[in-house]
């Protein structure tokens, strides 16, 4: 299995988004989850590729040329495709995984979750998705989630298929159970 990880190219301001992603990338190793992720050694991208490494996991980086002296690319993983789009980028990632998680990040990060999660509504795929909520990063975006299914436009369906944890055990095992909700256009 593949599983996606959304992530900055930086490292945050607090070292529990470093020493969470060290966790993750170990625990994944453990489940052998292999890793598909954005190529890049920078940030929090470095961390979860080099640390997956050291458990002897599969890690796969999908990186467009632009980006290969800029956000620096990994060239010790398993595996590494380069595009010459973000949109190729976050296609090819999307092809390859069998899951999702974000961690900590910024607009990419937030581009790429909406993607996958706008591919989920309306069917195009059924795989889960997951946010590390570390530090309760994604607190008010789940918050505001909610307030779109308040405002009626977004079904609720659509919030509740999110796994949203800080416990990565917790999130493995429901990505592992997963269930997909009927997409929007299904009545």
């Amino acid at each position: 299995m593949n599983v996606a990880i959304y992530c900055g190219s930086s490292f945050g301001n607090d070292i529990i988004y470093e020493e969470s992603t060290r966790i993750l990338a170990k625990k994944l190793a453990l489940k052998k989850l292999n890793i598909v992720y954005g190529g890049s050694l920078q940030g929090l991208m470095g961390i979860i590729s080099n640390e997956s490494l050291k458990y002897n996991n599969m890690v796969t980086g999908v990186i467009t040329y632009d980006l290969v002296t800029k956000e620096i690319e990994n060239k010790n993983i398993t595996k590494i495709y380069k595009v010459d789009t973000m949109n190729e980028r976050k296609a090819k990632m999307e092809e390859l995984a069998d899951a999702f998680i974000a961690i900590p990040g910024g607009y990419g990060t937030l581009d790429e979750t909406f993607s996958v999660l706008t591919a989920a509504q309306i069917g195009h795929h059924e795989k889960p998705f997951a946010f590390y909520n570390i530090n309760g990063y994604y607190n008010k975006l789940i918050d505001f989630l909610e307030n779109c299914v308040k405002e009626g436009f977004i079904g609720k369906s659509f919030v509740d298929m999110l796994i949203i944890s800080d416990d990565i055990d917790e999130i493995i095992s429901k990505i592992l159970s997963y269930k997909a909700p009927k997409n929007k256009w299904v009545k």
